[in-house]
C-alpha cells in the first residue's frame, strides 16, 4: 500500500487532494506533511504556499526517501523547470483529471515520473528553442540512464518503450525530465551526451 503525504497550504485544494487519494485503493494511509513518519512514499506538495516563493528547498528535502509530485494552479514552464531540477517526480495542475492524478500517483509511488497532460510538449518546445549547454544538474535515475542509452543507440520512443517494458508516454516523459536536467534542447544532442557520460559501453 502506498503512503501518501499531502503539503499544501490551500485547504480546498487540500481537502481536493484528500478526496482524490481516499478512492484510491492503493492508497493505504494519508497524512499531513510535514510529518515523522519516514516510511513516506508519495509526497503530494503545493509549489507555492502562503508566502508565495516556490517550495524549492521543501522539493529537496524529501528526495530522496520519498517521491515529491508538485502541484499548482497553473503549469508555468519555468515553474515546471525548477521542481524538476529541484528533484521532483512530476508536476501536476490543479485541474488534473481524476483518471490522470492517480495514475501519476501510482508511477510516482513506483519509481516513475508524471507531467500533467500537455506539460511534455510545451517544455519539449521551450528547451528545444533555447540555447544548448551540456550542464549536469541532478544524477541521473537508473531508468532515465536507461532510457538516455536506448533513444542514443537509434531506438524510437515506441521501441524503447518496449525495451524497458513501461508505456510510450512514459518515455516522452523521462526523455523531457533528462532534457531539463542535462540543460539541453535539441534531442541530436543525445548521442554527445552519452559520449560524454560513457554510456555508450554499457
Amino acid at each position: 500500500m502506498i503512503r501518501v503525504a499531502v503539503a499544501d497550504d490551500h485547504p480546498h485544494a487540500q481537502a481536493g487532494i484528500r478526496r482524490l487519494l481516499t478512492r484510491m485503493p492503493e492508497v493505504g494511509s494519508i497524512v499531513a506533511a510535514p510529518s515523522t513518519d519516514a516510511e513516506i512514499d508519495v509526497v503530494l506538495l503545493a509549489l507555492y504556499g502562503d508566502d508565495r516563493r516556490p517550495a524549492l528547498a521543501a522539493i529537496e528535502g524529501w528526495t530522496p526517501r520519498a517521491r515529491v509530485l508538485v502541484t499548482a494552479a497553473h503549469g508555468d514552464p519555468s515553474d515546471v523547470v525548477a521542481a524538476l531540477q529541484a528533484g521532483a517526480s512530476g508536476y501536476l495542475p490543479r485541474n488534473t483529471a481524476p483518471d490522470e492524478f492517480r495514475q501519476a500517483v501510482l508511477q510516482a509511488a513506483a519509481g516513475g515520473f508524471a507531467l500533467g497532460q500537455g506539460l511534455a510538449e510545451v517544455l519539449r518546445g521551450q528547451l528545444a528553442s533555447a540555447t544548448s549547454t551540456l550542464c549536469l544538474r541532478p544524477a541521473l535515475s537508473p531508468r532515465e540512464t536507461e532510457t538516455l542509452r536506448l533513444i542514443s543507440k537509434g531506438c524510437t520512443h515506441p521501441e524503447a518503450a518496449k525495451a524497458m517494458n513501461i508505456e510510450e508516454l512514459s518515455v516522452d516523459q523521462l526523455v523531457v525530465r533528462i532534457q531539463v536536467k542535462l540543460g539541453f534542447g535539441n534531442p541530436r544532442d543525445l548521442r554527445r551526451v552519452t559520449e560524454d557520460l560513457g554510456l555508450q559501453r554499457l
